[in-house]
């Protein structure tokens, strides 16, 4: 039996570490937030995947004995994420095999192995013959309820002038542990580390400071932020899609709401297609749904220097190829806080001869994408791919991949998963690095092949 240490209570952490009871391993799992946190980040949004692309046929059968199989979804359900987290999630969390294992509020700051720094015992056995080591912060709040006396008040019924009022006080408390473990997996996947919207992927002018790490998620869309609001969508993926989709549905609600599409143009095919790319005969109807329905919003408002003024009356404007230079805090003429945007046409082709400079906005929606946070495991033996900072066995096998359909990936084995550090894994999104790629369904079939191998 191996003591197993797996960092995420997401849905690949959670798969491993029942699979990982369930062949009698001592499992402990580290959840930084709650379970699932990050997936109820999101939770508003519809997955494209059916919900029995998304689950393990152990957890499905663990779950169907303890609660029924009718209390699980239909394989062919298409959940939110909030659903997927009630339905499936959090009772996989709470069956007994995993009682008592998921501490929840404890992150794993770093990874090392006992009595090995990161250039000692390289390529030898010795170093693997010791366990890791794992510095845990753990986040406890203690809530207790004091009276004091109420002078302000008037004395009621009998108590001589002296009122108590009753105050609640909540009071965090951090502490600090090492724990050791034998294997450790690391589930932590890539959200919420998000990428930048400058030019070359780096922050533009004053980006750190000006946006928050809400303006990078996934947002709702709903008539109090964003109603009558001039906001800037930028990304060229299926979030950013989501997004620009719902600001246009709120505006016909709304005539005075603006989107403002920042999206390169895919080189394999024209502007007039749009930003996302469509898979052939998709079988993810829903995908291809908001695909069609985003690019149709793009190219009827797509922008240039040439372009004529009707696309300024569209609820959606598509910048395709336009980079953002710099962000200004400014006041709008709707006395509210927004932005002063710097526009950067370096890259478009044609250039007109007074572009677009500057604009001034509302709200600002970053659906860049996300990267792997490589911090904790900075002390082992990680061999990265330099494009997209993912294992570079798994990252070889995905850049050699042709198809822009990811069902058709496969988990490529076990082996490309290996490390030079023996029994540390990375498995789930954080496996793919900044390939945004990953399906849950070879998430799960990277925790059976993983795990079915620890001895």
């Amino acid at each position: 039996m191996s003591r197993i240490v797996i960092i995420g209570a997401g849905p690949i952490g959670l798969e491993a570490a029942l699979l990982a009871r369930q062949l009698g391993h001592d499992v402990h799992v580290f959840e930084k937030g709650r379970v699932a946190e990050n997936i109820l980040d999101w939770g508003h949004v519809q997955l494209f995947s059916p919900f029995g692309m998304n689950s393990s046929e152990w957890g499905r059968a663990a779950l169907a004995k303890a609660i029924g199989e009718n209390s699980l979804p239909r394989a062919d359900e298409l959940l939110t994420g909030r659903e997927f987290t009630e339905r499936y999630l959090i009772p996989l969390s709470q069956l007994p095999e995993l009682v008592g294992r998921i501490h929840e509020h404890s992150q794993v700051l770093t990874i090392s192995r006992r009595h090995f720094r990161k250039t000692e015992g390289v390529g030898g056995t010795a170093r693997s013959s010791e366990p890791f080591q794992l510095l845990i912060e753990q986040t406890s709040t203690s809530r207790s309820v004091i009276s004091t006396d109420d002078m302000d008040r008037e004395p009621r019924g009998e108590s001589e002038g002296r009122i108590l009022a009753r105050h609640e006080v909540v009071e965090q408390y951090v502490d600090e542990r090492i724990e050791l473990a034998d294997v450790v997996l690391d589930c932590s996947g890539t959200y919420p580390h998000h990428n930048w919207l400058g030019d070359g992927g780096m922050p533009c002018c004053g980006e750190r400071d000006g946006l928050t790490e809400a303006d990078y998620r996934l947002p709702m869309i709903n008539a109090e932020r964003f109603a009558n609001l001039i906001t800037i969508v930028v990304g060229s993926g299926f979030s950013a899609a989501t997004s620009v989709v719902a600001l246009a549905e709120l505006a016909r609600h709304a005539p005075r709401t603006k989107v403002l599409w920042f999206a390169k143009s895919p080189p394999s095919q024209t502007e007039s297609a749009g930003p996302i790319v469509r898979v052939p005969n998709d079988s993810l109807l829903a995908r291809d749904q908001l695909a069609a329905k985003a690019n149709a919003l793009a190219s009827l408002g797509h922008f240039t220097n040439t372009s004529s003024p009707e696309a300024k009356h569209h609820p959606v404007v598509w910048f395709a190829d336009v980079a953002i230079k710099s962000l200004t805090p400014t006041q709008t003429c709707r006395d509210f806080e927004g932005f002063g945007v710097e526009l950067d046409w370096s890259r478009a082709a044609g250039q007109g001869s007074d572009p677009l400079s500057r604009l001034i906005v509302d709200r600002i929606i970053a659906n860049v994408g996300y990267r792997p946070d490589r911090s904790i495991y900075e002390e082992l033996h990680v061999h990265e791919c330099y494009a997209t900072q993912g294992p570079i066995k798994l990252a070889a096998k995905l850049l050699g991949e042709t198809s822009a359909d990811c069902l058709t990936q496969t988990s490529h084995g076990g082996d490309v998963l290996k490390n030079p550090e023996p029994n540390f894994f990375i498995l789930g999104s954080k496996s793919y690095g900044r390939n945004s790629n990953f399906l849950l369904r070879v998430g799960i079939e990277q925790v059976r092949e993983v795990v079915s191998r620890i001895a």
